[in-house]
């Protein structure tokens, strides 16, 4: 199996986030979305930590997407 790109990653999401399926059923993605409270954007390790030790986290994003980009209205 291929490895999407980033652009097809994206679609996926968005045709997922309406409720249309995109892809044949064979060949959706497997995605894994990690969402914790009140983290700061240095608090892994794959991002530059010094202070914590996150090995299973590093280990899951150098084998996948990282969102190095963001922006929080609040």
């Amino acid at each position: 199996m291929n490895p999407l790109s980033r652009r097809s990653f994206v679609q996926s999401l968005g045709a997922a986030a309406l409720g249309r399926p995109l892809m044949a059923a064979e060949s959706k993605p497997n995605f894994l979305f990690i969402l914790m409270d009140d983290l700061g954007w240095k608090d892994v390790g794959c991002y530059g930590s010094d202070f914590y030790e996150t090995p299973q986290i590093d280990r899951l994003a150098s084998q996948g997407m990282r969102f190095t980009n963001a922006y929080a209205a609040c």
